[in-house]
């Protein structure tokens, strides 16, 4: 599990910027997922298990799965959408 802080902060050293999606659950607190946008595709990454997924755009790009790649994965396919 990666510290949400040292994410961020690897995702705002590349040049994109982040949005952190809170737990509403009864199960957790804090950010438990983060949005990278600013590249060419909007990322989901998970930094508790390192899971990067980012939708499709239709006639660009196919559904993005990657379980446990990690931050350097997310940014590289928010900077390059593949």
């Amino acid at each position: 599990m990666m510290e949400i802080k040292t994410v961020i902060d690897k995702v705002i050293a590349a040049g994109l910027s982040v949005f952190e999606h809170e737990n509403n659950g009864d199960f957790g607190s804090g950010t438990m997922h983060i949005t990278i946008i600013g590249g060419v595709r909007r990322v989901e990454f998970y930094p508790s298990t390192g899971m990067v997924y980012a939708n499709a755009v239709k006639g660009k790009f196919k559904v993005a799965r990657f379980p446990k790649a990690g931050i350097k994965t997310a940014i590289r396919l928010a900077k390059s959408g593949k």
